[in-house]
């Protein structure tokens, strides 16, 4: 050993002056401490028969007996990891993990020490088996540790071996062993700092390898019930009554001597229900990949040559050559490829990430979830999320690393208890509580100012389960509860302002499309408890913060002269401030300060006062009546995914705030004609398609009139076929006719290039006098603004315009671009 110690000092001085090796050096050397670290791990032990004189010779068997030299050739092991750990390479755990010492030795040794220590040991035998079990856990804790924050490439070396560790572990002997000597130590009432790490450890050890990954598979593979280890050791945690440890440390999580585990116990409870959506537990006829069924075929016959003339209905014949398009005619017709860069990976180095790639769940281990996840909610929960909140909330950080995976956890089991009705609310009480729900808030608005999306998308499934939860309660003994709890946050403005904020961040190259389904589900989640409170209470108050308003200056006469004269020399100023003051179709007018304010005013550093204003849900709805809101959600139509919380805010948006223009964009129009291919079933489908037609109808309105298009900032689409599509389309459909358009086609008011708004009898006099001699002259009037109203006005009468002769041809052109709302007439 000397010999080597001398030898591995030498070896170490090299290998931290690598830079001045040459390659062949370098290798040399690396192949030099390969044969030391392979040294030791052969002087650990071997196997040995049994020799037992009662068996027969055939009988006997092979057992692991550790050498005298165990616990010094583990420290040596231990040693080498630790100086490895200084470089980039790994070359240790590499080599470890080639030659198997993790399931060849270190767990052979650690059941061989266990078994010693329940026999009567003198006192240097009882601490050398104490040692050498240690020791084994620290190099178990070692060598099962997450490669996440390491490189991509060290990961995918690592991860094969990371999983023949776990099959190690998916044994009845090693769990076994590994809770016996949890149990022999936690049960002590005075233990040691080293018996006390030791069992801290051998959670580390649990959480580790439940926390390596099975590779995820595809829908249409083959022999997926051999794939999945972790259904096998969650059998085997549940059939040597480790899963009820984990359960009783939890049940007894607010006792300050665990303080220190209840991290650990954290995540051994998130990966026990690791990539398990909560429906997979209820229902196993579930579908369990967002892709397309993969055994999906079409008949042989489908596949023959031919020819199809499909006619538009505008007169227009097409040539198709693919039967899957002459059934589905607006399958690919409306989607096109985008070069839209995916969103980055959320950064897995700060914070624990959360995984909800659904993995395909074995029937075997429902029932196991099940029982574990009753037990959870009835004896642990309250007790364990207590303590977890409690510590996030004296830790006084709010990107602390447990945080995302302490709400995901959370509002997983209220989703679980939610499902069952038969689960007393109470059970999960502890996620209601005020101050419990306004450090979520508190979190979500800090994970939006830090732009961590990852984390805000826990926080908003949390906030939605709570908001759910609080509904359920309202009309029960937890009535009162919820009442002070919905009435904190429906009192505090800027709490509302925040679900307006998290619908207007999306972005395509930031976000997923996940984060996006759960904005929508949240939102309408709020939308409906707010609407339901808001109808139960009468005078609802809303405490806001707006700006102190300056003293408007007194003007005098001196004053308006020279803002006449400097009108006089600039015109265009003049036209930018009418443009400036006046209100456009995509103003959002939710957020308007009211004039009257309360008698009780908190002042703010800020320049800002806190008022109690009466609520009004109709003004606040307005608020998501936004383009960015319209753009964002139109990203679940194509393919239409989570329609039954996406329709609802776009018929809002459209009908009662009176917004239809906002959806006149190519991109959004684009998306919204892909709901109309028929190999797409979505809830709301009816409902859904009623809105689009509504919407399109007035597209076209508004399309066909330069006029309108230029107020609206409608886009024109390139997709020729698609618009003649459409029109056949709605031509023989009733769908967008039972609600009365927004957009008319009569024109309301018109405005001169150049001129000020005129509301008196004589201007309009006057302009009804323009627009008749224009008529008469057969010219175009330009720089003409449109107005829309609802009122039916009849045209020629409003504006004593000379009647149309039926016979003349240019006439008759005039009346087809005025029924279309435009003032368009050609010289």
């Amino acid at each position: 050993m000397d010999y080597l110690q001398a030898e591995e000092e030498g070896l170490h001085h090299h290998l931290l002056a690598e830079e001045q090796l040459t390659d062949e050096q370098l290798s040399e050397e690396i192949e030099r401490f390969r044969r030391i670290v392979l040294s030791a791990c052969s002087s650990l032990g071997n196997l040995q028969l049994v020799t037992d004189s009662a068996q027969d010779l055939t009988e006997r068997k092979m057992e692991y007996v550790p050498s005298e030299d165990c616990l010094a050739s583990l420290k040596d092991i231990k040693r080498y990891i630790q100086e490895d750990e200084q470089g980039e390479g790994k070359w240790v755990l590499r080599w470890l993990g080639e030659c198997n010492t993790l399931q060849n030795d270190i767990i052979p040794i650690f059941i061989y020490y266990t078994r010693q220590l329940k026999n009567q040991l003198s006192d240097h035998d009882h601490d050398r088996a104490l040692k050498t079990i240690m020791m084994c856990v620290e190099l178990l804790v070692f060598l099962t540790w997450s490669m996440d924050s390491e490189p991509e490439e060290v990961k995918v070396r690592f991860i094969r071996v990371l999983r023949s560790y776990k099959r190690a572990f998916a044994s009845s002997p090693a769990v076994f062993s590994l809770l016996s000597i949890a149990v022999m130590y936690f049960r002590k009432p005075h233990k040691s700092d080293k018996e006390a790490l030791l069992v801290k450890g051998i959670l580390y050890v649990f959480r580790n390898v439940l926390a390596i990954p099975d590779p995820l598979v595809s829908p249409t593979s083959k022999g997926m019930s051999q794939v999945e280890v972790h259904d096998a050791l969650i059998a085997v945690l549940d059939k040597e009554l480790v899963i009820d440890f984990f359960l009783t440390l939890a049940s007894s999580a607010d006792d300050k001597q665990l303080k220190d585990l209840r991290p650990t116990l954290l995540d051994i409870v998130y990966y026990l229900f690791y990539r398990v959506p909560v429906s997979a537990l209820f229902d196993q006829q579930m579908t369990w990949f967002n892709a397309d069924n993969g055994s999906k075929r079409f008949g042989r016959h489908n596949n023959f040559g031919g020819v199809y003339a499909v006619s538009t209905g505008d007169s227009t014949i097409m040539p198709v050559f693919n039967a899957k398009e002459v059934l589905h005619p607006f399958a690919n017709m409306f989607k096109k490829r985008q070069n839209v860069r995916k969103p980055k990976d959320p950064s897995e180095a700060s914070v624990a990430p959360v995984d909800r790639e659904w993995r395909i769940l074995d029937p075997s281990s429902v029932p196991i979830l099940r029982r574990v996840a009753a037990v959870f909610i009835d004896s642990c929960f309250n007790p364990f999320m207590s303590a977890m909140f409690e510590d996030a909330r004296t830790s006084g950080t709010v990107m602390d690393a447990t945080t995302p995976r302490l709400l995901y956890v959370a509002a997983y089991f209220v989703d679980i208890s939610l499902t069952n009705p038969a689960v007393d609310l109470g059970c999960t009480s502890a996620l209601v509580q005020t101050h419990v729900f306004g450090l979520v808030m508190r979190n979500a608005s800090a994970f939006v100012e830090m732009r961590e999306w990852m984390p805000l998308e826990q926080a908003m499934y949390c906030t939605q389960q709570i908001l759910l939860s609080l509904g359920r309660m309202r009309g029960t003994k937890l009535d009162s509860l919820s009442e002070n709890v919905l009435s904190n946050l429906f009192y505090d403005g800027d709490a509302l302002d925040l679900f307006v904020r998290l619908c207007r961040v999306y972005k395509p190259t930031k976000h997923s499309r996940r984060f996006l389904e759960q904005v929508a589900r949240l939102t309408e989640t709020f939308l409906a408890t707010l609407k339901s409170y808001a109808q139960a209470k009468a005078g609802l108050l809303v405490k806001k913060r707006v700006k102190k308003r300056a003293k408007k200056p007194v003007k005098t006469e001196s004053d308006g002269e020279e803002a006449r004269a400097d009108t006089a020399q600039d015109p265009s100023a003049a036209n930018k401030a009418d443009n400036e003051s006046d209100i456009g179709p995509d103003m959002d007018d939710a957020g308007d300060a009211e004039d009257e304010e309360s008698d009780s005013e908190d002042n703010d550093d800020n320049g800002e006062v806190l008022v109690e204003r009466a609520f009004d849900i109709a003004k606040f709805e307005r608020a998501f009546a936004t383009s960015d809101v319209v753009k964002a959600y139109s990203h679940l139509l194509a393919p239409p995914s989570s329609i039954e919380f996406v329709y609802p805010m776009l018929s809002r948006i459209a009908i009662a705030s009176e917004r239809p223009h906002l959806f006149f964009k190519k991109n959004i129009m684009l998306r919204m004609l892909v709901l109309f291919d028929d190999q797409y079933t979505y809830p709301h489908r009816t409902e859904m398609l009623d809105l689009v037609a509504w919407i399109f109808r007035q597209y076209i309105t508004v399309i066909n009139s330069p006029a309108l298009a230029h107020h609206y900032k409608a886009e024109e689409l390139n997709n020729k076929l698609a618009v003649e599509c459409m029109l056949a389309f709605l031509k023989q459909s009733c769908l967008g006719t039972t609600v009365k358009p927004v957009i008319t086609r009569h024109i309301v008011e018109l405005i001169a290039d150049g001129g000020s708004k005129k509301d008196d009898d004589a201007n309009d006099d006057e302009l009804k006098g323009d627009v008749a001699v224009a008529v008469q002259e057969g010219v175009r009037i330009e720089g003409v603004r449109i107005e829309a109203d609802d009122d039916d006005f009849d045209f020629d009468f409003d504006f004593g315009l000379p009647p149309m002769a039926a016979s003349s041809a240019n006439n008759n052109q005039l009346m087809d671009d005025v029924d279309m709302g435009e003032v368009y007439f050609n010289r």
